[in-house]
């Protein structure tokens, strides 16, 4: 019994470690509230976080719950952990890279997002772009 114990314990933390996405000039504050979204790849240059989800599609629910949870509502709860990250666009994509959709965060955006009474779906819509081919038109 204990062996078998010990070789669930080691198969679940092999599969954890498999599944953490790789981070590349990622902030930790930034790494915390992306570390829970089935990422593959997150990389942060010059205020651009360019994503890779494990999803041959991102629907645009997918994108905008990704946006209101994994990065406007951290900065809401914790506004002190994302300052200075200086994040200005947010780029969602596929596992191929191929299709996404790109959120303009820069400014207050997500604090304007977060007043009673707005809708998020409609506010995220407001700042994004598609994403095809591999490239995010700027806005």
């Amino acid at each position: 019994m204990k062996k078998l114990l010990a070789l669930l314990i080691g198969t679940v933390s092999t599969l954890a470690i498999a599944a953490a996405p790789e981070f590349k000039n990622v902030p930790a504050p930034l790494q915390k509230s992306l570390s829970h979204h089935g990422l593959k790849t997150a990389q942060l240059d010059n205020g651009v976080l360019r994503l890779q989800m494990d999803k041959p599609e991102v629907s645009e629910l997918v994108y905008t719950t990704f946006i209101y949870h994994g990065i406007c509502a951290e900065q809401w709860r914790s506004p002190e952990r994302f300052t200075g990250v200086n994040l200005a666009r947010v780029e969602l994509l596929n596992t191929n890279a191929t299709q996404g959709y790109a959120f303009d965060a820069r400014g207050d955006v997500c604090v304007q997002m977060g007043q009673m009474g707005k809708n998020y779906r409609t506010f995220i819509n407001q700042y994004t772009v598609k994403c095809e081919g591999g490239t995010c038109p700027r806005p």
